[in-house]
């Protein structure tokens, strides 16, 4: 037999499940709004990679352009080993025109520099030997031993400002010997107007940095921008390939961060709620038309359709395990006349007290229902013929004292009572129920009849 669910747990469930299905829709749409939110993000990324890589690429082809001129410095010398300092002056201000970044080229024969152009703006330059030169003893060092192009800087310059310097080894090569180091060409580049063409600034629809200075990437130090870029969990990071080396670009976007706003927020809430305010009330409703289906109108009682349902799952239940099982017919004694008399209000009134009368009889396991008319059903289980039964039977036929609509005394009535306990001559529920039916007619027939309607304070009737 299934258990009935308590009244108190019916009543909570609407505002339980509603508040469930709010729940639910609202962690529903925040996902779809974090889903949303994530593919605008990985959106922007994906335009700031481009970006970035577009400024990468530039600021590398910017310096190699300017690395593969300044390898004419090399081509120049080994060409014309016995140049003169016109013939220096002529092919640096060549260099210079070609790429106007450019702020001074240098010859340095056994790494001092003995030629500079243009020599107005960087005579302090003129014999500066560089391996005495602590800034800049290891990138020399670093020429000689590896015998390649390295980009060094950017680095304070003995006359004055901040530059990159392209240091390109000049050896000439002598058949069946080891190579000659001769010495290096130097070039000192201006950063900034490289940086402008790359399209990398500190400022604008993406900020940049820039470090890795000598060539150290990751290790190195700042080059350009704010070092806090490199830390920030929304920057797109990539190595810049340079002669000798690398250098680590860093790509911040300015736009404001994509997430939804208080207004997105409440209209998200307002959702839920909506979602969840329509699965209580529909749960609601569903449970008061069930209510209506499986309950008599007027009393509150079982009908019945339910009577006939949790009836046949208890009758089964007390077959099947051996257990007593009592059902009580219950019939008002001349219903009609009260009808005829003072109207139906009177009767509905009759019946709702009586209902008040059995609910306060009987047990809660106990199942109680109006069937039609003033015909009642109570079924007991676990109730075999006793004291017990005997002492419920004598509460149940106490007078009963309704006040009709309109009048000032109470009206005393009795009921009929049919019992009938299960056993082996009703098989069925529904030959239970005629053996209480004919009890209980047995009983009012042996009731005296008034020639009269009631008029006063009694009905007649006998105790069955």
């Amino acid at each position: 037999m299934k258990a009935a669910v308590p009244p108190t747990v019916l009543r909570v469930l609407p505002i339980a499940a509603g508040v469930l299905a709010a729940c639910t829709v609202w962690l529903s749409l925040q996902l779809f709004a974090w889903m949303e939110e994530d593919r605008r993000h990985q959106a922007a990324r994906a335009v700031l990679q481009a970006e970035a890589a577009t400024a990468r690429s530039r600021l590398e082809s910017e310096l190699n352009a300017t690395l593969s001129l300044s390898l004419g410095l090399s081509t120049f010398v080994l060409a014309r080993p016995d140049f003169d300092a016109g013939d220096f002056a002529q092919v640096a201000a060549s260099l210079m025109r070609l790429q106007p970044a450019i702020r001074s080229v240098a010859l340095a024969p056994d790494n001092v520099i003995r030629f500079v152009h243009p020599l107005e703006t960087n005579h302090k330059a003129l014999g500066l030997r560089f391996l005495d030169h602590p800034a800049q003893r290891d990138a020399v060092l670093r020429v000689m031993r590896e015998q390649r192009p390295v980009t060094a800087g950017p680095v304070e310059l003995v006359q004055g400002g901040v530059a990159i310097i392209n240091r390109i080894p000049i050896v000439f090569p002598r058949p069946g010997e080891a190579p000659r180091y001769w010495g290096l060409a130097s070039v000192a580049i201006d950063p900034q107007p490289i940086f402008e063409r790359a399209g990398i600034r500190t400022d604008g629809g993406a900020r940049y940095a820039l470090r890795g200075r000598d060539g150290r990437g990751a290790e190195g130090a700042i080059i350009l921008g704010d070092a806090a870029l490199f830390d920030d969990p929304r920057a797109v990071l990539m190595d810049v390939v340079i002669p000798g080396g690398s250098w680590q670009l860093a790509a911040v976007s300015t736009a404001p961060a994509a997430g939804a706003g208080t207004g997105m927020q409440a209209l998200l809430a307002l959702l839920a709620l909506a979602a969840g305010a329509l699965v209580a009330y529909s749960l609601s409703a569903h449970q008061r038309i069930r209510s209506m289906a499986l309950h008599d109108p007027l009393t509150g009682l079982a009908n019945r359709h339910q009577f006939n349902l949790r009836g046949q799952d208890m009758f089964t239940l007390a077959r099947r395990s051996g257990r007593p099982l009592t059902l009580l017919n219950l019939d008002i004694d001349d219903f009609k006349r009260i009808n005829d008399t003072w109207g139906h209000a009177a009767g509905d009134a009759v019946l709702v007290k009586l209902a008040g009368r059995l609910r306060s009889c009987c047990r809660a396991s106990d199942l109680i229902a109006r069937v039609g008319g003033d015909e009642f059903l109570v079924l007991l289980p676990d109730t075999p013929s006793g004291p017990a039964l005997d002492a419920l039977l004598e509460r149940l036929h106490a007078a009963i004292e309704v006040v009709p609509p309109g009048e000032d005394k109470a009206l005393t009535l009795r009921i009929s009572i049919g019992v009938a306990s299960c056993s082996g001559a009703t098989p069925t529920l529904d030959a239970l129920m005629t053996q209480a039916d004919a009890a209980m007619y047995r009983a009012k027939q042996d009731t005296p009849r008034h020639a009269s309607p009631p008029r006063t304070d009694a009905l007649p009737g006998r105790l069955t």
